[in-house]
Parts: C-alpha cells; sequence; structure tokens
C-alpha cells in the first residue's frame, strides 16, 4: 500500500466521503475479483461495468480514476502495477473493502 495517500483523518474518514457511485464500483470491483482465480480486477473491464468508456473519453477516465482513489484511500482496493493511460491497470479488493460490502 505505498501508493496510498489518505485524506487527513485517515482510512475511516475517507471511507465516510464515499458515496453510492464509488461502492458501485467496489461492488463490480468485488464481483471481478471472485470471478477470477488471481482475485485480481482490469481497470477497463471495471469502468465499463459502471458505464465509464476510460479508453476513449477523458472525462470518464478521470471520473473513474477519482472513484479509484478514494477507494484506495479508504483502504478497499489495492492498485497493481495500475496505468491507466496505456490500460494496464489491475485493482484488488482488500478485506476491509469486502467488509464494506457486507455492512452495505
Amino acid at each position: 500500500m505505498s501508493e496510498k495517500r489518505m485524506r487527513e483523518g485517515g482510512p475511516a474518514m475517507a471511507a465516510e466521503e464515499l458515496g453510492g457511485r464509488h461502492m458501485e464500483l467496489l461492488k463490480v470491483l468485488h464481483e471481478l475479483t471472485t470471478n477470477d482465480p488471481d482475485g485480481l480486477a482490469d481497470m477497463d473491464k471495471a469502468a465499463q461495468w459502471v458505464g465509464l468508456n476510460t479508453v476513449v473519453k477523458e472525462a470518464d477516465r478521470a471520473e473513474f480514476e477519482e472513484r479509484v482513489r478514494a477507494l484506495v484511500e479508504a483502504g478497499y482496493v489495492e492498485k497493481q502495477g495500475s496505468d491507466l493511460r496505456t490500460s494496464l491497470g489491475i485493482l484488488s479488493v482488500t478485506e476491509d473493502g469486502r467488509k464494506a460490502l457486507e455492512g452495505s
């Protein structure tokens, strides 16, 4: 979690700031990682599942990056060598992320 940049107040504060769109993405990521033998989700596929075209639309890419950043800061998701500009981003859901979904 070296890339983890938490908002002031730590992960608990970051988690409180998450909205429905963030939780929608977390659910999609959880589904994708559950169905992957390595427990990983491709960022492009996840973006498509939530209706964002990160390959062509800059605004969609920015929105997706913001959602991912917020989930990382909350401790719910970890990046696995991500680079959206080259479409090589991989994400995994943390134990805290799974617990957040169980509580929602």
